[in-house]
């Protein structure tokens, strides 16, 4: 699969499916706790997400680490994937 890169609202739009939370609540200082959907299932549906979209591999133990937007956000663009 040949990588692609999101802007930042496009990787938004892709959380906030992910976490089926609206977009408008979602911006890189929201922390995970805010987010209702941000649980098990919405860590597996990004993790799905990245896959598909982007051919990226995040492993879960990463993704539990992840805390805010913003840490979604840095793993995209430390794997080139996210738009300067």
């Amino acid at each position: 699969m040949s990588q692609r890169t999101l802007t930042t609202q496009q990787a938004l739009e892709m959380m906030a499916d992910a976490f089926n939370e609206p977009i408008e609540n979602l911006s890189p200082e929201t922390a995970r706790e805010s987010i209702p959907g941000w649980d098990s299932m919405g860590a597996l549906m990004l993790i799905a997400e990245l896959d598909e979209r982007l051919g990226l591999e995040l492993k879960a133990e990463v993704s539990r680490e992840m805390k805010l937007v913003q840490h979604v956000l840095d793993f995209l663009a430390s794997h080139g994937a996210l738009a300067p």
